[in-house]
């Protein structure tokens, strides 16, 4: 499975820590593009990469991380983040 993930910052993205992401789906079907909310535990390890998810980051501005990181969904957490619309969607994920 592959995924795709925004960030603020890269830095943000630390091995072996867990992580609130809205993630989206990159696989081929009626489900691609579809995004979700989760908790995920992410690492580079070669071990991660051979039977994690592959999840490609982006900055908010659109700068793609060379390469993948290993993703690991340890929860679901819907569709939907709570808070106002049009607050920081970032500060939101952080108190997840």
């Amino acid at each position: 499975m592959e995924y795709l993930a925004h960030v603020r910052h890269m830095n943000d993205m630390q091995e072996g820590k867990t992580l609130v992401l809205t993630i989206r789906d990159l696989n081929p079907g009626k489900h691609k593009y579809t995004a979700r909310v989760a908790r995920v535990q992410v690492s580079r390890t070669p071990e991660a990469l051979a039977h994690w998810d592959k999840l490609w980051i982006l900055s908010v501005v659109g700068l793609k991380d060379p390469q993948p990181w290993g993703m690991k969904i340890v929860e679901e957490l819907g569709v939907t983040v709570p808070g106002k619309p049009y607050s920081d969607i970032y500060e939101v994920l952080a108190k997840l």
